[in-house]
């Protein structure tokens, strides 16, 4: 519920070594709160770091992001504004839909062998990382994991723009495209559900959104067009290459493909273009 701290809950025998507390900000909660002083569900020793502070997922660092004020409050310390904006040097809020987690080690935890709490963070942060390195609970783990993120970052950077034809008439298709970020061509690939007798040959065709909504003009991006050799089923095989001559996709670029020769036969065309964003 917005504005209300709360004990998340937990099921099952699994064993916790910290009392949780969240809120989150909406306009009753900053009614009451302007000054930032957050009021602890669960009480904690001054000085012994007990508490995490986390931000919108952002880690606190006490003096560094929140001070501790009493053992059942703290206040939070967001900074001031910088010098090149309208609120310079005033002291940064917190605004609706903030997130704040709160969690309190139990003082039980406090002295160990080994270290206590900082032992048990310790665990806590090796077992999120041996986490993070699956893709799913079936999946062997990355073996580092800046390995999984460039994983994640790939897939997030990469999309595909994918043109289907049933019958392929020659000239320009009917259908057009528009691509809506900035990119770069990484990869073309054709391929057809029935191969054809003889060979295709195709082109792609870009023109800018302006060119679009007057006068349309459309340019080749290859200078050697992509082909389907006869018998074949993909532009893969082919030991004439396509060669990219403009490789850069402008926002909203729209695209279409331009058929010079249909080869025989040929049935069920798929074209995708790959694009790093």
């Amino acid at each position: 519920m917005a504005g209300t701290k709360m004990t998340l809950r937990r099921y099952g025998n699994e064993l916790i070594y910290w009392n949780e507390q969240e809120i989150i900000v909406d306009q009753a909660y900053l009614d009451k709160h302007e000054d930032l002083y957050i009021r602890l569900t669960h009480p904690y020793i001054l000085g012994t770091k007990m508490l995490d502070v986390y931000l919108n997922g952002q880690h606190l660092l006490v003096q560094g992001g929140y001070e501790e004020v009493d053992e059942n409050t703290i206040r939070l310390d967001l900074g001031t504004y910088p010098l090149e904006h309208p609120l310079a040097g005033q002291h940064i809020p917190l605004v609706i839909d903030d997130e704040i987690y709160i969690r309190t080690w139990k003082p039980e935890y406090r002295q160990g062998s080994g270290g206590g709490i900082d032992d048990l963070r310790f665990k806590r942060l090796e077992e999120e990382v041996v986490s993070a390195r699956k893709y799913t609970e079936r999946d062997v783990q990355f073996h580092r994991l800046d390995d999984r993120l460039d994983y994640i970052q790939e897939r997030a950077e990469v999309k595909t723009m994918v043109f289907v034809l049933d019958r392929i008439p020659l000239g320009p298709c009917k259908y057009e495209m528009r691509f809506p970020f900035e990119g770069k061509i990484r990869e073309i690939y054709a391929s057809c559900g029935v191969y054809g007798t003889s060979k295709s040959e195709f082109s792609i065709e870009k023109c800018s959104q302006f060119d679009y909504e007057t006068l349309p003009r459309w340019t080749n991006i290859f200078s050697r067009n992509l082909t389907i050799h006869a018998g074949e089923k993909s532009s893969n095989t082919s030991n004439l290459p396509y060669v990219l001559s403009d490789s850069l996709i402008h926002k909203n670029d729209h695209f279409r493909i331009y058929t010079h020769v249909a080869g025989e036969d040929l049935r069920g065309l798929t074209l995708e273009i790959v694009v790093t964003i």
